[in-house]
């Protein structure tokens, strides 16, 4: 009889024991299944927010490469206008356009005794005709001034045109082709971006 409930006690351990070591290895089991998903998914998240960085530096470097490949289509257009401009300077009308600046710019001084205007030196001699010049066309509009030409010369990168001033040099009307065109630029701008662009 005893042995029959040592075995049976012994059976029922060895049942317990098995069952614990059963519960206690699919704990275990479970245990590491959720330490290993939980690396997964966050690894998972690692390698997706690598992915969107990349993309993203993708992204902002072909638009850098854009925004430059841009800039230097503006930069090359301009310059184009630039030489044009320069070229203008050298032509037949331009006479006729220094002596428009001229009176344009004696209204933009309003009428005075004297005013000074300065210009390239390449042009003294067209700029000598465009004074007297302009001076009978403003008599003929009944606007009285002494126009008179300066030693000054203006330096060569503004391409031609003239600088219409008092006499004190206080009061100026830039009317330089360099002006003009950055002028023409700065207002002009987004359209060009428009037509070149089509942004």
């Amino acid at each position: 009889y005893q042995r029959r409930v040592h075995g049976e006690k012994s059976t029922e351990i060895e049942q317990e024991a098995q069952e614990s070591y059963t519960i206690e290895k699919q704990r275990m089991i479970e245990s590491e299944k959720k330490k290993v998903k939980t690396e997964f998914e966050r690894k998972e998240k690692q390698v997706a927010v690598e992915r969107r960085i990349r993309q993203s530096n993708l992204q902002k470097e072909q638009r850098l490469r854009v925004l430059k490949e841009r800039d230097s289509l503006l930069k090359e257009t301009l310059e184009h206008a630039r030489k044009a401009l320069s070229e203008a300077s050298k032509g037949p009308k331009y006479s006729q356009t220094l002596v428009a600046l001229i009176e344009q710019g004696v209204h933009e001084l309003g009428a005075s005794n004297s005013l000074v205007v300065v210009g390239l030196e390449r042009d003294r001699a067209i700029l000598q005709k465009a004074v007297g010049e302009a001076t009978l066309n403003l008599q003929k509009q009944k606007v009285v001034a002494n126009l008179v030409l300066s030693p000054e010369k203006l330096p060569e990168e503004e391409l031609g045109g003239v600088v219409v001033q008092t006499e004190n040099g206080k009061v100026r009307c830039l009317n330089t082709l360099k002006a003009r065109e950055e002028t023409v630029v700065n207002q002009l701008l987004p359209r060009f971006r428009q037509l070149l662009f089509d942004a």
